[in-house]
């Protein structure tokens, strides 16, 4: 069975997942579509070792997002995600489960993906980033969902994705700090989450809603376009990047960066590690722990001299 074929139908059944994920599986899964068609390998064929030679191929032959960088450990595992992905699908169709054995994919090996520490912000750049969403320039409107923007990203730690398609109705602001305040997430894997907003995040999206969001209603957006629509991940992108211009900082600043910010001081503020991986969507407390090796050295240094020593303690 030609594996182009089977790519066909595969990416017809996965319109439910969000569309960045679409694309990203189209991507890989047909470079190693291309790959099977040049080395005459038919879906019946795939198994660890086929697998691990497109992955000799694939790194001698692509590169990383910068030119002349090779592809990161990540961006390999990735690939192999996608392939799993494709074959399980394949055993639970009845056109193409009679070329796959279930005991095969299981078979096949995950690489070994260097584990990273991920920059957080620092008070300071939080700060930096806040004052940046009421610069002079920009209207008395963006100025306010900017903020709110910043707020919700830093205090819920939730994706792109699920700031972007925020809904009015999924919005519950308490009237006072004795009552909750929390959003519903509609997060991967097709699952609903609530996640609490604290105090300032609370005042700052109120803000928003009460001035330029009033009469939303139901399933409209929280946050709108500069065109008034809803907002893409690319203009999400943009604002974030107009913040950091506007804030003068060097660093890095991306959405996915408040996330992991939002994990680390999360824990070093004494959180539990359980109730952080609910609140953030994870299917396993196991991916969580990699989220809290985004604590740098000195945010574990704080912790420490914050909580008693052992010796001391004994």
């Amino acid at each position: 069975m030609d594996v182009s074929d089977v790519l066909v139908d595969y990416l017809a059944g996965i319109g439910h997942l969000g569309k960045r994920t679409q694309v990203g599986y189209q991507q890989r899964l047909s470079v190693f579509a291309e790959w099977c068609s040049g080395h005459e390998v038919q879906l019946e064929h795939i198994n660890n070792r086929t697998v691990q030679a497109f992955l000799v191929w694939l790194v001698a032959h692509h590169t990383g997002q910068k030119k002349g960088q090779s592809l990161s450990t990540h961006t390999i595992a990735g690939y192999v995600r996608c392939i799993w992905a494709l074959l399980y699908w394949c055993l639970d169709d009845s056109d193409y489960q009679e070329y796959v054995k279930l005991q095969t994919v299981k078979g096949i090996k995950m690489p070994r993906v260097e584990q990273k520490i991920k920059s957080v912000f620092t008070d300071e750049e939080i700060a930096a980033l806040f004052t940046a969403c009421t610069h002079a320039s920009k209207s008395h409107e963006y100025q306010v969902r900017d903020t709110a923007i910043l707020a919700v990203l830093l205090d819920s730690g939730i994706r792109a994705a699920e700031l972007r398609t925020l809904t009015i109705s999924n919005v519950t602001l308490a009237q006072n700090t004795r009552e909750d305040s929390y959003i519903t997430v509609h997060g991967k894997g097709n699952k609903w989450r609530e996640v609490p907003l604290g105090n300032r995040a609370r005042r700052a999206l109120s803000r928003y809603m009460r001035q330029y969001r009033r009469g939303a209603k139901g399933e409209a957006p929280v946050f709108l376009s500069r065109y008034g629509g809803p907002m893409a991940h690319e203009s999400l992108v943009d604002i974030l990047l107009r913040l950091k211009a506007d804030s003068g900082l060097t660093i890095t600043v991306n959405p996915h960066k408040f996330r992991h910010s939002y994990a680390a001081r999360f824990m070093s503020q004494g959180g539990d590690i359980y109730d952080l991986s609910r609140f953030l969507g994870h299917t396993s407390v196991a991916v969580t722990e990699g989220y809290i090796r985004s604590l740098g050295a000195s945010s574990l240094r704080k912790r420490h001299k914050e909580r008693p020593s052992v010796l001391d303690h004994l």
